[in-house]
C-alpha cells in the first residue's frame, strides 16, 4: 500500500511556507529541483507563531500520519494509524547529512526512499518511491546546492522540499517535544518489541516555560514529564517497567548534566534514559499495563 507520505508532507510544507511567508531558496539541475524553506535558521518569529510553525513541521516529519496540537502549555501528539511508520520510518532523526564541513540531522518521510538507516526502514517494511520527497533538517546552516542534489540522488526523487531550522529555537523545541511518542516507540524497538504490533499511539509533554537550550529543556520534559499511551495487538508485561526513563541509572539528573558527563557524546549516554516518564498500554484483549510517573524536572 502506497500511503504517499512524501507527497502529503511535501504539500503540507509547501502550504506552510506560503502561510508563514517563509523565505525559499531554490536549486535546480535539469529536471531535478530542490526548495529549502527557512523555518528558523535566519528567520525570526514571534513565539506563538514559531510554536505553530513547529507543530506543522512536526506533522510533516511524521509523514502526516500524526497530528501535533498545542493545548494548555503542553504538546499533544496523536498517531491514529501505523505509528511505527510515522515514528521510526519518518520522524526519527536517523539521517546525518553533510552541509559543507558541517553535519545536520534529517528526519521526515524522505528517509524512506533513501533507506536512512536501512536497518530501521527494512525492519518496519514500508517503502515508497516518490517523485516528490520531503525532509526536515535540524541545522545551523542553510543546505547548499550540493547537499540538496545528494539528497535528491539518495531518494531518487525529482523534486525535494526541505524545512530547515536551528535546534536551539522555538521551532526546534516544538520538534524535539513532538518526538515524545517516537522516543517511546524507539525505546520499545530497542527492547526487542515488534513495533508493528502498535495499532495507535498518543502522547503529551509540557512545553518548558523558558525555551532556551532547547535540546536540554526538551529532553528533560520528555524524560521527566512525557506521557505515552499505546494500543497494541499483543504485549509482553515484562517490558512495561523497562520502557520508561526511571529504568535508567542516570535518571534524576537534568539532561544537560547527563550530556556533559558523557563528554557531549550521545553514544556514551545510557540508552535507557531516552524514554518517556510514563507509559500506558492496552492490548488486544483489553488488558491494561502502566509504568512510571511524571515528576518535577528540577
Amino acid at each position: 500500500m502506497d500511503l504517499k507520505l512524501n507527497q502529503r508532507a511535501y504539500e503540507l510544507l509547501n502550504k506552510t511556507a506560503e502561510e508563514f511567508e517563509l523565505r525559499r531558496i531554490e536549486y535546480s539541475v535539469g529536471v531535478k529541483k530542490a526548495t529549502v524553506i527557512d523555518a528558523g535558521i535566519n528567520a525570526k518569529f514571534m513565539q506563538k507563531k514559531s510554536f505553530e510553525l513547529g507543530a506543522k513541521i512536526a506533522d510533516a516529519s511524521m509523514g502526516c500520519l500524526g497530528r501535533t496540537e498545542i493545548k494548555n502549555n503542553a504538546l499533544e501528539i496523536t498517531i491514529p494509524e501505523k505509528p511505527a511508520v510515522a515514528a521510526l520510518s519518518c520522524q526519527l532523526a536517523g539521517w546525518e547529512i553533510p552541509i559543507g564541513s558541517h553535519k545536520a540531522l534529517g528526519s521526515g518521510p524522505a528517509r524512506i526512499p533513501a533507506k536512512k538507516p536501512a536497518k530501521i526502514i527494512d525492519k518496519i517494511g514500508y517503502f515508497e518511491s516518490p517523485r516528490k520527497a520531503a525532509l526536515i533538517l535540524e541545522t545551523d546552516h542553510v543546505p547548499d546546492k550540493e547537499t540538496c542534489l545528494k539528497i535528491l540522488e539518495d531518494t531518487k526523487a525529482e523534486e525535494l522540499i526541505i524545512a530547515a531550522f536551528k535546534g536551539n529555537t522555538d521551532t526546534g523545541l516544538i520538534n524535539i517535544l513532538a518526538r515524545v511518542v517516537e522516543v517511546g516507540i524507539f525505546r520499545l524497538n530497542n527492547l526487542g518489541y515488534d513495533t508493528k504490533k502498535i495499532i495507535c499511539a498518543e502522547g503529551s509533554v509540557p512545553i518548558p516555560m523558558i525555551p532556551v537550550d532547547a535540546m536540554f529543556k526538551g529532553n528533560d520534559s520528555i524524560i521527566y514529564q512525557g506521557n505515552v499511551g499505546i494500543k497494541v495487538d499483543t504485549w509482553d508485561s515484562a517490558l512495561t517497567d523497562k520502557a520508561v526513563s526511571s529504568s535508567s541509572p542516570v535518571y534524576g539528573k537534568c539532561f544537560q548534566d547527563i550530556f556533559n558527563d558523557a563528554l557531549g557524546d550521545f553514544y556514551r549516554i545510557d540508552a535507557n534514559i531516552f524514554s518517556p516518564a510514563e507509559i500506558s498500554v492496552v492490548d488486544g484483549k483489553g488488558n491494561k499495563y502502566h509504568s512510571g510517573a511524571a515528576r518535577p524536572i528540577y
